[in-house]
């Protein structure tokens, strides 16, 4: 299998290299203030009532046996998100809220089962970073809480039954300098224009300073708010027609303009594009908190960890079709118990790690992409102190994935991903632990009519 990850590897490393030579640099773009805010509420309900009765013949008498089952599953979720994008800040708010509750009862003559599920939780974070200078140097922090609650209820057996309360709130501060740009747009300029070109409709080549400013109005549309989807499809399109002709690129509109147009408007943009580098410094204090609370004793677990973390990060679209990213970092995680449920765990622990990931994606149009992802961390497990020489372990990860829309009706899609640990490396005296996962999809989609 590592045979086939190294070939792999090999050959995409050629097609990259064979790419440099590109007519565009998305990495000139820079994303125009924007602000982009969604909220999304979804309710799911379902049920299932049956009652049975059977009748048969006992010694001249006829016995009936009655069944009754009822059924209910409730799902809710309500998901806010605001993005902000200026010289100034760029930051990003997501909150959501679930719920999930389903209620099982059956009753025949004696035997009677009831039981209900219910699990609630609340995530919210904000990740702020508020950039000082103009060549990039910046402060963040990021604040959060993970709330939840959740009751397993068995109405004739209490002791099967059971009731959690936990929380995690943290405060992620630091600093570091870069700054990493939503490169998208640019792209989904450059793929509306050549579009038009292929269709014969586009008599005028835009200059790149032209073509910027196509990325930013696309930008802005994008971000609007909007009430009616359709209203604003065509509020959309219109601004788009009117840049068009207004810079000579179109001078006769058809059939094959208005579909080439709306066909690139509406899958054009489908794939995030960054570019930029940034070092990040991070100090991230968390407090986790559970309760069970149908429990009398030893009921209750509290922690306190403190996590330092130093990356750098790259992102690089090397060009139209080609991406390379990589991230490079150490992290230092110490765990101290307050309070513990059970006697056996530690009432300290450490985590070292020091990690490098990089991903490779090829996006040749505007539904087919291919990547091909690596991982590899050294870390370091132990009770008595940090980075302890006894106690390392190396973990190894490779995937790929991949999406090949052949026609409207064939589409292909795979992902494999191989996991590999090695632990206690410089054990010699012990025996090694060596573990190995592969895990691997392939879908087809041929659609016969």
């Amino acid at each position: 299998m590592k045979r086939y990850f190294l070939l792999f590897s090999l050959s995409l490393a050629s097609l990259v290299s064979s790419s440099q030579t590109k007519k565009f640099d998305l990495s000139k773009y820079k994303l125009p203030e924007i602000k982009r805010q969604q909220i999304d509420l979804s309710i799911y309900s379902s049920g299932r009532n049956t009652s049975t009765k059977v009748y048969y013949e006992n010694e001249n008498q006829v016995d009936t046996i009655k069944r009754n089952s009822n059924y209910f599953n409730g799902q809710g979720y309500l998901n806010y998100s605001f993005y902000r994008n200026t010289k100034k800040v760029q930051s990003n708010i997501y909150s959501s809220l679930k719920s999930l509750y389903n209620h099982n009862k059956e009753k025949e003559i004696s035997s009677v089962k009831d039981q209900f599920n219910l699990n609630s939780e609340f995530l919210f974070y904000y990740d702020l970073k508020y950039f000082l200078t103009a060549n990039n140097w910046f402060v963040t922090t990021v604040p959060s809480i993970n709330t939840g609650y959740s009751n397993h209820d068995n109405q004739l057996d209490s002791e099967n039954s059971l009731k959690i309360l936990k929380t995690r709130p943290s405060l992620t501060i630091g600093g570091g300098k870069g700054r990493i740009e939503q490169v998208q747009d640019f792209r989904h300029a450059i793929l509306l224009i050549e579009e038009l070109k292929k269709r014969g409709v586009s008599k005028h080549d835009l200059s790149d300073s032209k073509i910027l400013e196509f990325a930013s109005l696309i930008s802005n549309l994008k971000n609007q708010r909007f009430f009616d989807a359709r209203k604003q499809k065509e509020k959309e399109l219109v601004a788009l027609d009117s840049f068009l002709v207004n810079n000579g690129v179109i001078e006769e509109q058809d059939i094959s303009y208005f579909t080439g147009l709306e066909d690139i408007w509406r899958y054009g943009g489908l794939q995030i594009r960054e570019s930029g580098n940034q070092l990040v410094i991070s100090a991230k204090p968390e407090y986790y908190y559970l309760n069970y609370l149908n429990e009398t004793e030893n009921n209750i677990m509290e922690n306190w960890s403190l996590r330092y973390n130093l990356a750098y990060l790259s992102k690089n679209p090397l060009s139209i079709k080609w991406q390379m990213d990589y991230v490079l970092g150490i992290e230092q995680n110490s765990t101290y118990r307050l309070r513990k449920t059970n006697e056996w765990w530690p009432d300290k622990k450490y985590n070292s790690a020091l990690y490098l990931s990089g991903k490779a994606g090829y996006y040749p149009n505007t539904r087919t992409y291919f990547d091909l992802a690596g991982s590899f961390s050294l870390v370091n497990y132990s009770e008595e102190r940090m980075f302890e020489r006894e106690d390392i372990k190396l973990n190894i990860n490779f995937s790929t994935s991949g999406y090949y829309y052949i026609s409207e009706k064939l589409r292909f899609g795979y992902s494999i991903n191989y996991f590999g640990l090695n632990g206690n490396l410089f054990k010699s005296e012990y025996r090694k632990d060596y573990t190995q996962n592969i895990l691997y999809s392939i879908n087809l989609s041929y659609a016969i009519f």
